[in-house]
């Protein structure tokens, strides 16, 4: 089965909305790999904000423990 083929059937087993979404990204990537094409500003915080990941409350202010652990700060 080539790539394409494994895309298409994972794709079609998803419900119409993430289809979209998946469509979105795509038209995201190749737009990305044009020749001459620059990332769009805050595209990365748009994607980022459309996974819908989960995390503590606190990351943003955090992220350093919650990275490498609750001394982070003091190996500096």
């Amino acid at each position: 089965m080539s790539t394409t083929e494994a895309i298409l059937e994972k794709l079609s087993a998803l419900p119409p909305k993430k289809q979209d979404e998946v469509l979105d990204y795509v038209i995201t990537l190749v737009e990305a790999t044009k020749p001459g094409s620059k990332p769009e500003p805050g595209s990365a915080l748009r994607l980022f904000a459309q996974l819908e990941l989960d995390g503590p409350a606190d990351s943003s202010a955090r992220f350093h423990e919650h990275l490498y652990g609750d001394n982070a700060r003091n190996r500096s």
